[in-house]
């Protein structure tokens, strides 16, 4: 079978499971010509056997491509020697544009990156080091010291630009825990602390840490939604929600959409929970091992149990008064699904309880038929079956995920969704002349070139953020998850 073979099983099988006409355990084929997969998705952590991971993926070359083909010329071109990050940077690594702003998820992002790259090196980088512990301190630099928090955007120079507080305080709080955690240094480690506290008691929404919304330099709530408007969270291009969200359209389709425009229709969200804000309190817990972080992180799971659709097999992302799920699940695959499969993964492999991974394999099982089989990835049609930039984030959560479940949790039918979209993002995505990545890829239309500049840059502030933090973060847990003395952390009570 090829992959739309593959693909079209895929799609019957969840519609007669759906029907209640086949077993949960879906059977799926893993390689061309061969039967269906017997090994059936298991709810626990079982690594595969090292010579299993090898059949699939080079763990060297893995470390390699995203160390000296990304994050080093971030390293050397993005890094003020104040700390702070250019993110508008063109196909040659130059300063593009006026703007010279830091967003604390911008920032944030990027110290993450270099941190987990430093990390994934042995921590013996000199180079790495220095950058990151300049972006690290310029962040410590856009701290409220009155209200706390961190100030959602500064100038090259620190200025004070846009004193709210959103949702991004959860890039402050990963990328200072893992600074914390590859230097060792106390500093980091105890402001992540302390903007952790900052976030759970001012952000929680019910159970959801740091799910609150936005709010004014002094905690105050800004009205319209869950994410607030006015300054603080505009989208300043205007093509990406207040929380970074992108449905993989390209700016010039989504300029002048409102906020959350194919995300949840014409439905108001008022409840939402923040993936981010779970990724950087698994990160915080890894760092600190502290009761008190896995209490709230306890307390996330306790509520995405609650809350899960367990008729359809997700988890939606926001609710309404009521908390009724609002929108339609595979409004935003990419983020929705396959990386919150990816993040209920890693809870368990700190601890959490093993049935968060059951939900995740059901949240996989939407997740693929999402894909575009005829492609290899996530997007590349809008709903007038007109092509339609593929931007790259979507396809590393694709890449991340199934790996992940396939090495960890027996889900071998996943293989092919690996493979086709790691080749699909090596043919089309790196910058093989210039280094690092490109942000899209338009399929049936116009050439790269036919594009204009913009299809060429390697990084901006805004429209949306784009960076090398979803890259990173990809090479760094599978990095992480095929070591040969990889072990998870034991269960807790």
């Amino acid at each position: 079978m090829n992959l739309n073979q593959r693909w079209r099983y895929w799609t019957a099988a969840l519609v007669l499971a759906g029907l209640g006409l086949i077993g949960s355990r879906l059977k799926a084929v893993h390689a061309a010509g061969q039967a269906p997969a017997k090994q059936a998705a298991n709810d626990t952590i079982a690594q595969l056997p090292q010579w299993q991971i090898q059949e699939h993926f080079n763990r060297v070359w893995l470390r390699d491509t995203i160390t000296h083909g990304l994050v080093d010329y971030w390293v050397k071109y993005s890094v003020a020697p104040n700390g702070f990050v250019q993110e508008n940077l063109d196909r040659t690594w130059h300063h593009w544009g006026n703007q010279e702003e830091a967003t604390v998820n911008g920032q944030g992002r990027q110290l993450l990156s270099m941190t987990l790259v430093y990390d994934m090196n042995g921590r013996t980088n000199k180079q790495y080091l220095d950058a990151m512990t300049r972006a690290a301190d310029f962040l410590l630099k856009m701290r409220d010291p009155k209200y706390g928090g961190y100030y959602l955007r500064v100038g090259s120079d620190g200025h004070v630009i846009d004193t709210s507080k959103t949702g991004y305080q959860s890039f402050a709080l990963y990328s200072l825990a893992m600074m914390g955690q590859a230097t060792g240094d106390r500093k980091y480690t105890d402001a992540a602390t302390q903007l952790f506290r900052v976030i759970r008691d001012k952000m929680t929404d019910g159970p959801f840490f740091g799910a609150g919304g936005s709010y004014t330099r002094d905690w105050k709530k800004i009205p319209g939604g869950p994410f607030g408007g006015g300054k603080g969270v505009s989208r300043r291009v205007g093509f990406v929600d207040a929380m970074g969200w992108s449905s993989g359209y390209s700016p010039q389709e989504l300029m002048n959409r409102p906020s959350f425009a194919g995300l949840f229709g014409k439905s108001k969200p008022v409840h939402c929970i923040d993936l981010h804000m779970f990724e950087a309190l698994l990160g915080l817990y890894e760092t600190t091992k502290s009761p008190e972080v896995w209490k709230e992180i306890s307390a996330e799971l306790n509520g995405i149990s609650d809350h899960f659709d367990y008729k359809l097999g997700y988890l939606p992302q926001c609710w309404d008064a009521n908390w009724n799920p609002v929108g339609p699940p595979t409004a935003n695959p990419g983020h929705f699904l396959f990386e919150w499969a990816s993040e209920l993964s890693r809870a368990v492999d700190l601890g959490a309880d093993p049935k968060f991974i059951g939900l995740g394999n059901r949240i996989l099982n939407l997740a693929v038929t999402t894909y575009e089989p005829a492609i290899g990835g996530l997007g590349g049609y809008n709903a007038k079956g007109q092509p339609t930039p593929m931007l790259w984030w979507p396809q590393c959560e694709v890449i991340k995920a199934s790996a992940m479940y396939a090495v960890l949790h027996g889900r071998e039918d996943l293989w092919p969704y690996f493979h086709e979209t790691l080749n699909f993002v090596r043919s089309n995505y790196f910058d093989t002349k210039d280094g690092g990545w490109f942000e899209w890829y338009l399929p049936g239309g116009k050439t790269r070139a036919e594009q204009g500049e913009r299809a060429f840059y390697k990084g901006s502030v805004d429209g949306p953020e784009w960076g090398s933090y979803h890259q990173t973060k990809l090479a760094y847990e599978l990095w992480r998850i095929t070591a040969p003395d990889y072990k998870p952390w034991p269960r807790h009570p």
